[in-house]
C-alpha cells in the first residue's frame, strides 16, 4: 500500500436531527414510531452515542457490517463513528435514544474500565442485548419516566435526565454477560485505544506494527500484547480490520469499480487486494458489493 489517497465520506450525522443544534447536543429521546425517515437502511455513521430501544420490530440490523437480528425487545448500542443501517418488514415501535460524547462522560467519567461501559467498549462484540418480556417489562417504566423528564423542560432536567439513563444503562448492564476478554488491565485498554486512534488516522499509509509503535513510544512486542489482551487480535489484525472495513463501506455505498477501490485503499496489485479481501471476508469484493449493494441500495 502507498500513500496519498482518501476516501469518500459516509452520511455522517454530526449531531442528532431530532433535538438540538451543533455544540448545543446534550442529548434527546425520540419515539420510532410516525417517521418517515425511519428505519434508517443506508448505511451511515453517528458522530454521537445511538440506542435503539425495539418494543417491536422485525428486521436485520447491519452494525460495523455484522449483521444482527432484529426483534421485540431488543436494544443496540452503537458508538460514535461506527456504520451501521437498519431495516423492519412491519412498523417499528420503540425509541431511539441520542447522546453527545461530551454527556456520555458525565454518566460514566471513568469509562477507560471496561466494567462501567461494557456496550460502548472497544473488546465488546455484542451490541445488542435481546431481552425477555418480563426483563423489558420491568425496564420500560424507566424510559417512559426519562421521556417524561426529557420532555417537560423543568429547570436542571438534564441532571434528571442524566441520572435516569445512568440508572437504565446500570440496569442493563446488569443484564450483560461479559466475555472473558473483557477482564483487562487499563494500561493495556489505554494503549489500545491510542492504537485504535493512529489506525484511524493512518490506515491508508502505515502497513505495519512497527509505524504504530514507533510513534506511541513501546516496542511492537508490548503493543501486540496490550492489543491482545484487550481485543483478543493481533495488531495486524486491528490494522487490516479497518481497511476491510473501509473498503465494505465503499463496495457497498459507492459507484467506483473494484479496480478504483483497490486504488483508492492504497493497493499497489489489484490482485492481492482481492485475495486479502477474500480471504478475510469469504467473498470476493465483487460478491460483497453485489450483496450489499442490494441489501441497503
Amino acid at each position: 500500500m502507498k500513500a496519498g489517497r482518501q476516501p469518500e465520506a459516509t452520511p455522517n450525522f454530526e449531531v442528532s436531527d431530532f433535538g438540538g443544534t451543533g455544540s448545543d447536543f446534550l442529548f434527546d429521546l425520540v419515539k420510532l414510531e410516525g417517521r418517515n425517515e425511519l428505519p434508517r437502511a443506508f448505511l451511515h455513521r453517528h458522530s454521537y452515542y445511538h440506542i435503539l430501544w425495539m418494543c417491536n420490530a422485525q428486521g436485520r440490523h447491519v452494525l460495523d457490517f455484522d449483521s444482527y437480528e432484529i426483534k421485540p425487545y431488543s436494544v443496540f448500542f452503537i458508538s460514535p463513528g461506527q456504520i451501521h443501517g437498519w431495516t423492519s418488514t412491519i412498523d417499528a415501535s420503540g425509541y431511539a435514544i441520542n447522546f453527545s460524547a461530551e454527556f456520555f462522560l458525565q454518566l460514566f467519567p471513568r469509562a477507560e474500565e471496561p466494567a462501567d461501559s461494557p456496550f460502548f467498549h472497544i473488546a465488546h462484540t455484542d451490541p445488542v442485548l435481546y431481552l425477555t418480556p418480563e426483563q423489558h417489562a420491568e425496564l420500560f417504566p424507566l424510559l417512559l419516566e426519562l421521556e417524561k423528564e426529557f420532555k417537560n423542560q423543568q429547570r436542571w432536567r438534564y441532571d434528571v435526565v442524566r441520572s435516569f439513563l445512568q440508572i437504565l444503562l446500570i440496569r442493563l448492564r446488569r443484564l450483560h454477560r461479559p466475555h472473558a476478554t473483557e477482564s483487562v488491565l487499563p494500561r493495556s485498554y489505554s494503549l489500545t485505544r491510542s492504537f485504535k486512534v493512529l489506525i484511524e488516522d493512518h490506515y491508508l499509509e502505515f502497513g505495519s506494527v512497527q509505524d504504530y509503535a514507533s510513534l506511541l513510544f513501546v516496542t511492537d512486542r508490548k503493543l501486540n500484547e496490550a492489543v491482545k489482551a484487550t481485543t483478543g487480535r493481533t495488531a495486524t489484525q486491528l490494522i487490516h480490520d479497518r481497511v476491510l472495513m473501509e473498503a465494505k463501506r465503499l463496495l457497498a455505498q459507492s459507484e467506483l469499480n473494484v479496480a478504483e477501490i483497490a486504488y483508492q485503499l492504497n493497493f499497489d496489485d489489484f490482485a492481492y487486494f482481492c485475495r486479502f479481501f477474500k480471504k478475510n471476508v469469504q467473498l470476493t469484493p465483487s460478491e460483497f458489493k453485489k450483496k450489499f449493494s442490494v441489501a441497503f441500495s
